[in-house]
């Protein structure tokens, strides 16, 4: 049982730093202005994954439409990572690039986001946590996996 997670936890560290080894690591400026998750227009998001020692950045998209949300992750190189759509407390995850294809990275990427669209500001969930930085920008937390996702909005 422990050599499996331990397996699982070595490919799934492999995997992103594999893709992070595809993109660039550029930031965006972010918006003074920007709010939270604003539900009433796409939201565009300069993002920072990270994991252990690896990264991985890209543009996420989310907007909130008919009672669901639904965004996209693209790399600076226009490659599509994933797209999402998030309903009544969980996320889906579809069109994901074939190297991060694996059941446990899916599922965890997916309870990240159900926790970010839906459970923001109201407390902890199983060690994840979001907290809002002075800049506009905010910093979601997996503490169990150690998985740090930083979203800096873009103008």
């Amino acid at each position: 049982m422990k050599n499996s997670l331990l397996i699982n936890s070595v490919l799934f560290s492999l995997c992103l730093l594999l893709f992070a080894a595809c993109v660039s690591t550029n930031s965006a400026s972010a918006g003074e202005d920007s709010q939270f998750l604003d539900k009433g227009k796409t939201s565009r998001y300069q993002i920072l994954i990270k994991v252990n020692q690896s990264e991985v950045t890209g543009i996420m998209l989310l907007k909130y439409m008919a009672d669901e949300w639904r965004g996209s992750l693209i790399n600076e190189f226009g490659v599509k990572v994933f797209d999402l759509t998030a309903t009544k407390g969980k996320c889906r995850l579809q069109h994901i690039l074939p190297l991060l294809d694996k059941w446990y990275i899916r599922r965890t990427i997916a309870s990240d986001f159900a926790f970010l669209l839906w459970n923001a500001g109201q407390g902890p969930d199983k060690g994840k946590s979001i907290e809002r930085l002075p800049d506009g920008a905010f910093l979601l937390k997996n503490e169990k996996r150690h998985i740090t996702y930083l979203f800096q909005p873009v103008k």
